[in-house]
């Protein structure tokens, strides 16, 4: 079980959440487009999926942005995809379930675990440090800096409350045992 567990701030989220608006919003102008191109009055696939992420878009306008969020635009990405298969787009279906993984991982949660052994960073893929490699790690003032032997440092801005003083005497301890 981790020692510490520490939720770093993304301070891109918004630049990603961003995105994604943009991509679904391309979607929904592809889906309208397909559908005048193609409309024969039987095939109103892509104006439904077009109505849908529409509808989506605006129960995310007037919501509680931060908790419906995530699940918006994993349902717009999700309506997206399904229309795209159905009219038998794969390329554009596989393309936007591409992008749909990378906006999933560029959007998750941050968090650091310490352990007693070890520290999982949380990068992609995520890195495990072992203490062997770790010449200081610091909590102060809400940064977590974590200084490697091969003189690379790595420092985040810390959203989780911790002891600092706890934290500091727990890591100069595994550090000092590796010494002896």
């Amino acid at each position: 079980m981790a020692k510490f567990v520490f939720i770093l701030k993304n301070e891109k989220l918004k630049t990603y959440t961003v995105i994604a608006w943009l991509i679904i919003g391309l979607n929904f102008m592809a889906l309208l487009y397909v559908g005048i191109r193609k409309y024969d009055g039987i095939m109103a696939i892509p104006f439904y999926a077009a109505t849908l992420l529409f509808i989506i878009f605006l129960f995310r306008l007037i919501s509680d942005r931060e908790a419906v969020e995530s699940d918006s635009l994993n349902l717009s990405f999700s309506v997206a995809v399904i229309a795209w298969i159905v009219l038998q787009y794969y390329w554009a279906a596989v393309t936007l379930f591409v992008l749909f993984l990378f906006e999933d991982i560029s959007r998750r949660k941050l968090i650091i675990l310490v352990y007693d052994d070890r520290i999982v960073y949380p990068s992609f893929p995520k890195r495990t440090i072992e203490w062997k490699e770790v010449s200081n790690a610091i909590l102060k003032d809400g940064w977590l800096t974590i200084d490697l032997k091969n003189n690379k440092i790595l420092q985040n801005e810390v959203m989780s409350p911790s002891s600092e003083i706890d934290f500091n005497e727990f890591c100069q301890t595994q550090i000092q045992a590796l010494k002896k």
